[in-house]
């Protein structure tokens, strides 16, 4: 550890100035403020058990470190208030997907994410995790943020797959925005970084398959290229993935300007899907339930009320 010390300091302490951590926080009973002073100014050396504590606190893996120490890629950054705010957000979201963020969340999202040069891959995660819940524009310009600085470390520990997730995630979003053209490109590249998981092989080709099927401006024809998928997703016992797909296709079909009306399956998937929604979260039920196009005048229709579709496949 000696050889080191005279970098890994330093290091810390940009990391420690990215994340926001004062001298005295990150330092609190490992160090004394004039031992984190040498430390920080690579004139002094720590043991093992104390780097580790200090990593503990900086959010980031004893791998992630050992990366960046050899590559010497952090870059200080200015602080920033907006990191309450972005773990708020991520904690509703990680109850709802579809939770209502504020519009003073979502500028500080934005805000965070755009004037920090330097992410840890924890950060980056979570910044992947609100995303979604903004405009396309700032959506557009964070996913090739943080497509660069993916790019600047290709072989730092599981890079590759938050590679495939970025690429993936924008080909949904614009599935969702009627892209598909743009959709088939993105998921082209999300491939490239793609692994031989479940996950990966089936709900991956889904989507490629579904873009592609799009791209077309049939609706019969996204059913059957996607059927199949779907029934095998569910033939392994993965109900909910396989109702999120059907889902999926029928949010893309109605952004394509191609869903004309809603099909059994589909009524069956949302009746499933709207029973884990923690309604706590939706800050009025009714209107949530307006944002799916065509869901009432098919209800309507059916004379039955969305729960009566709970067993319908």
């Amino acid at each position: 550890m000696t050889k080191m010390a005279h970098t890994i300091g330093p290091l810390i302490k940009t990391v420690r100035q990215a994340e926001e951590i004062t001298q005295a926080r990150l330092y609190a009973n490992v160090l004394s403020r004039r031992q984190a002073i040498r430390f920080e100014a690579g004139e002094t050396d720590i043991t093992t058990e104390r780097l580790f504590q200090l990593l503990a606190r900086l959010d980031m893996t004893a791998a992630e470190f050992q990366y960046r120490w050899e590559k010497q890629t952090a870059v200080a950054a200015t602080p920033t208030p907006q990191q309450a705010i972005l773990d708020t957000a991520q904690a509703k979201l990680d109850q709802w997907l579809d939770a209502d963020l504020t519009p003073g969340e979502e500028q500080a999202i934005e805000a965070y994410a755009l004037t920090r040069p330097f992410f840890t891959l924890n950060q980056i995660d979570r910044l992947m995790a609100v995303m979604p819940k903004l405009a396309p524009a700032p959506y557009g310009r964070i996913t090739q943020k943080l497509a660069r600085l993916l790019a600047e470390m290709p072989d730092a520990p599981q890079v590759q797959r938050r590679r495939y997730r970025l690429w993936a995630n924008l080909g949904i979003r614009e599935l969702f925005s009627g892209e598909a053209v743009q959709a088939q490109k993105h998921f082209t590249q999300a491939a490239a970084f793609a692994n031989d998981s479940l996950d990966d092989r089936i709900t991956g080709g889904f989507n490629q398959q579904l873009a592609a099927a799009l791209v077309t401006g049939d609706a019969a024809n996204v059913y059957a290229a996607t059927d199949a998928v779907i029934a095998h997703m569910r033939g392994l016992g993965l109900g909910v993935d396989a109702d999120s797909l059907i889902d999926n296709r029928r949010h893309a079909l109605t952004a394509a300007g191609l869903h004309a009306h809603w099909t059994p399956a589909e009524l069956g998937a949302m009746a499933r899907l709207v029973t884990i929604v923690p309604w706590p979260l939706i800050q009025d039920k009714a209107a949530y339930l307006r944002r799916f196009p065509g869901l009432q005048t098919a209800l309507d229709a059916a004379g039955r009320p969305l729960s009566a579709f709970r067993d319908v496949y």
